[in-house]
């Protein structure tokens, strides 16, 4: 691992250190955070244990803390509280409830959209370095990698809510929606889907 990626990935691991400390120190909801955050934990874990088999590029770093800082703003308030909407409205004036007629906190949606945008990349830079593949299929297999690991989260966020959480469980962020699972993968798709395809025409029109 050349000095400089090495450097520029520890900055950002850094970064998100502090952005971890200050949203956990003292949330909304101290179990909430906890099991949301273990995911984190183990994913940490698994990055460490594996640092020399396979390690990001600075880029990928990037995208991965951004997804991270983004989900950390959720486990602090809890995902159905996070005060977008507020925030919004003092920036730009713009009632979001108001505009588009919603009834639910969509923080959650914008995560799991962010999800597919920020990680697509890293897992296909892992398939590149592991699975020997490239092109359509390095970024097939990545897209399914966002698929599976989404699914993976709804079945946790299942048994969370369900049988750690209670009925009120802030885990889930499903709101009295049936379909907040089916919604939550399919934005996490797109996000994947959209990034890569984009990254494909782009190589394809920089070789015309």
């Amino acid at each position: 691992m050349a000095g400089s990626t090495k450097t520029i990935s520890a900055w950002l691991q850094g970064a998100f250190l502090v952005v971890f400390v200050l949203l956990g120190w003292a949330p909304v909801d101290r179990h909430a955070w906890m099991i949301e955050n273990s995911l984190v934990a183990i994913g940490a874990l698994a990055v460490w244990c594996t640092r020399h088999l396979f390690y990001w590029s600075p880029r990928s770093w990037l995208l991965i803390v951004l997804f991270l800082c983004v989900h950390e703003v959720g486990t602090h308030y809890t995902y159905p509280e996070v005060p977008y909407e507020p925030a919004i409205a003092a920036l730009t004036g713009t009632d979001l409830r108001g505009v588009f007629g919603w009834d639910r906190n969509h923080y959650d949606r914008f995560v799991h959209l962010c999800y597919g945008l920020l990680t697509a990349l890293p897992f296909r830079e892992i398939v590149l370095a592991k699975c020997r593949l490239t092109g359509a299929w390095a970024s097939l297999i990545a897209w399914s990698f966002v698929l599976s690991t989404s699914m993976l989260y709804e079945l946790m966020e299942w048994i969370g809510g369900q049988y750690m959480g209670g009925e009120n469980s802030t885990v889930v962020g499903a709101q009295g929606d049936a379909w907040d699972a089916q919604k939550d993968m399919a934005l996490a798709a797109a996000g994947a889907l959209l990034v890569l395809v984009c990254r494909g025409h782009s190589k394809m029109k920089s070789r015309s």
